[in-house]
Formats: structure tokens, C-alpha cells, sequence
């Protein structure tokens, strides 16, 4: 097992028993007030396993932080850009793809998925532009849905290596080359890039995420991608070795697609990591719906890849913990929705039930994550846009929203209700 791992793990089992020791006193003093089992359900939700989980993610990203860099390679990729709908993006997309500074060959295949816009126009009008690096084709999917989209296109690539783009995420100019140096050089199954908001000045929502894909989630793939069991290669922005998802049949015909291929792949022992040098823009909903929407989407498609790959069935240590961890995320939304909320507002009624020193003090561990996080995507030199009032609203507001949505379509999967892709 990795020291750092130990290491990290003895981090937050430190915090854990610390905070274990104020916690008894806390749930002593109000068990008197509520019921004690919901007490410690709410302890536990707020304060004590997600104390336990930032300290421990915290410290092993410390110990992670050196910037590592890879030999160029120039193999030669195809590049798979899925879209459905997108001649308002998919120009600058592609604009972003063929002005790569890569040492190899980039074909790019456009995977109309069954559009009735001006995608074709737009794509065959580019091609008069391309460099003598790429290529760019098209081809059509009459089948509506993103894994057709994907697996359509999984039958032209005739590389060792490919890339999957969303339509409305643009790449910084080295992003290929850097994903393609760390999964030639690392021998990965699948490399996840580091994903911006290429939007942020749309709206407040808008900007509250760019602080969730700059800090959140990149953290958690810092912290999973360290020990080689990233749990999303996102289907935005990633890298894969052809013959691996070709063995696999591509992608199951779900609301999760990228999550159920990554769990598969980390099933068969193979290294499924995370390049922050890969940098991508994407395309963020810039109204609350839009977000709603798209968080209860991504909360169908972790019980996808749970429900299709459970932790006690997977077959490495890293993936059991890091899927186990994902099973977490559920009794963790329910804590904060029905706990940690209505600690908030009993505590402005003058009941400080659940808003006591121990949460104050897992929401500072919290902040000095953020903080870590933020001065090493400073590291890359790479432009992002900041907002204070984004920032603010993201950890006044975030949480909620992205519980409540979660729940949502947690409640979606179990009564197998089906959803779409747009």
C-alpha cells in the first residue's frame, strides 16, 4: 500500500478521534433535547465523517503536490467531438482543437448525434482550414443518446489512443499534448483532464461553479488520480487506450456512461488517473434549472456506476475505498438536508443544536482545502476567471443546491424513471 496513503488516512483518523472527543460532549448535551439516534445520524453526516474525509483528501494532496511532467510523444490520435444540437459552440470547439501544439497527428471526428441545427454546415465550412496536423471528418448518429453518439464513433478509431471532447468544451492549446504525454509515458487506461468554466461571466450561477470545478472537483480527482483510481473519466475532456474500452464494448446505454466505463476499467486492475496540466474549458448551465438538471444527472449516473460495479465487487483496494467513499456521498446529502439545514435554522431561532464548534471547525478544514487547491491551479499558470461573489455564493449556496438535486436523482434511479442526455 502506498505510505502517502497511510500517511494520509492516519491524518484523518487523528482529526476523527480528536473531533470524536468534543462530539461526545456535543451529543450528550442535546440527546436530552432529540433523539439520540438522530443526533449522532446528524454528528456523524456533518461533522464527523466528512471531517474525517477533507483531512484525509487534505493531506494526501499535500503530499502529492509536485507537478510532474512527461517525455513528449508524438503517436498519432483520433479525436472523438460528440454533439447534439451545438452549431452555436461546436465552431470554437474545433477552432481550439486544430490550434493544438501537438507533435502528432490529431484526426478529428465530428459525431453528429441526430442534430437538426446547422452542425454539418458548420463542420464541413471548417474543413478548408484545417492544418496539416489534423484531419477533420463527420459522420451522423440517427440514434439520440450520448453512449450511441460515442460508441458510433468507437468504430472508426483505428489509433492506440483516443480522446473524447464534448461539443462546448474548448482545450487550452497544449491540453492534448499534455494528456497524451501522461498516458503514453504512465501506461494508463484512461487519463481525466482538469476541467475550467469557460462561462463564468454568464451569471451568478455560473460563477458559483467555476469555484466547485476549480476546487471540489478537481481535489477529489487530485486525491483519487494519486493512487491510480480516478472514478470519472469524464466523457468533457479525457484520454483512452483503444483497445481497452474496444475489449469492454464501448459504453453501456446510461445516464452515466464515462462513470460505468471507468468503473469497469478500474475493475480489470487497470489505472484510471488524472492530468491537471490538461486543461479544458467547459460550458457550464448558466441558469439554476440548468444546474439542477445537470447535478441530478450526474447523481443518476454515480448510483449507475454503483449499482453496476457495487465496492465490494470491485477488485482493487484503491477503487473498493474510493467507490465506498461515492456510496458515502448519499447518507452524507441526507445529513446535510435534514440535518445540517434545519441545524441552521433552529440556530437563528437561538437553538444551537447542530451550529457549534465542531462544525465551525470541519467548515475551516474545509476552507483551507479550498485554499491549498487553489494556489496549486495557480501553479499552472493556465488563465481561469475569479469572482468574489461566486466564491461567496459557492460555499453559502452550493452544498444545497447540489444535495438537493442529488436526492432528486437518487429518488429518479430508484423508481428507474428514465432520463434524457440534453
Amino acid at each position: 500500500m502506498n505510505i502517502k496513503f497511510i500517511l494520509s488516512i492516519g491524518y484523518g483518523l487523528c482529526w476523527f478521534f480528536f473531533s470524536l472527543y468534543f462530539a461526545l460532549i456535543w451529543g450528550r448535551e442535546i440527546s436530552d433535547e432529540l433523539p439520540v439516534i438522530y443526533v449522532w445520524w446528524v454528528i456523524i453526516g456533518i461533522a464527523l465523517l466528512p471531517g474525517f474525509l477533507m483531512n484525509t483528501m487534505f493531506f494526501s494532496n499535500l503530499l502529492n503536490q509536485k507537478m510532474k511532467h512527461y517525455p513528449n510523444t508524438d503517436e498519432d490520435i483520433t479525436l472523438l467531438l460528440c454533439d447534439h444540437n451545438e452549431e452555436v459552440n461546436i465552431k470554437e470547439t474545433i477552432q481550439s482543437i486544430l490550434n493544438q501544439k501537438y507533435l502528432g497527428h490529431i484526426r478529428v471526428i465530428v459525431v453528429d448525434n441526430a442534430s437538426t441545427d446547422k452542425t454539418k454546415e458548420m463542420v464541413c465550412s471548417m474543413r478548408k482550414d484545417v492544418p496539416c496536423q489534423c484531419t477533420l471528418e463527420y459522420t451522423f448518429c440517427k440514434e439520440l443518446g450520448k453512449s450511441k453518439a460515442l460508441n458510433h464513433g468507437l468504430r472508426f478509431v483505428n489509433t492506440n489512443y483516443f480522446l473524447t471532447v464534448d461539443a462546448d468544451t474548448c482545450l487550452e492549446k497544449h491540453a492534448v499534448q499534455n494528456i497524451m504525454n501522461h498516458i503514453v509515458y504512465k501506461k494508463s487506461a484512461c487519463v481525466a483532464a482538469n476541467l475550467f468554466v469557460k462561462n463564468t461571466n454568464d451569471s451568478f450561477i455560473s460563477k458559483i461553479q467555476t469555484y466547485d470545478y476549480l476546487l471540489s472537483i478537481a481535489s477529489v480527482k487530485r486525491f483519487q488520480g494519486s493512487y491510480h483510481s480516478t472514478l470519472v473519466a469524464q466523457g468533457a475532456f479525457s484520454a483512452y487506450k483503444t483497445a481497452v474500452v474496444k475489449s469492454m464494448n464501448g459504453w453501456k446505454d446510461v445516464m452515466g456512461e464515462d462513470i460505468v466505463l471507468t468503473y469497469e476499467i478500474l475493475n480489470k486492475k487497470l489505472a484510471s488517473t488524472y492530468e491537471p496540466s490538461a486543461v479544458g474549458y467547459t460550458k457550464v448551465p448558466a441558469t439554476f434549472d440548468g444546474l439542477y438538471n445537470q447535478r441530478k444527472r450526474w447523481a443518476i449516473g454515480m448510483i449507475e456506476g454503483l449499482s453496476f460495479i457495487p465496492p465490494w465487487k470491485q477488485t482493487g483496494f484503491y477503487p473498493k475505498f474510493f467507490t465506498t467513499i461515492n456510496l458515502s456521498v448519499i447518507y452524507l446529502d441526507l445529513a446535510f438536508l435534514f440535518g445540517f439545514i434545519p441545524g441552521v435554522i433552529l440556530a437563528f431561532l437561538g437553538y444551537y443544536y447542530f451550529v457549534g464548534f465542531l462544525t465551525l471547525f470541519t467548515i475551516i478544514f474545509c476552507i483551507l482545502l479550498y485554499a491549498t487547491m487553489y494556489l496549486y491551479q495557480k501553479k499552472l499558470h493556465i488563465e481561469f476567471q475569479n469572482s468574489i461573489s461566486g466564491f461567496v455564493g459557492f460555499l453559502l449556496f452550493f452544498q444545497f443546491i447540489q444535495s438537493i438535486s442529488s436526492l432528486h436523482g437518487y429518488c429518479i434511479r430508484l423508481f428507474h424513471r428514465k432520463e434524457q442526455w440534453k
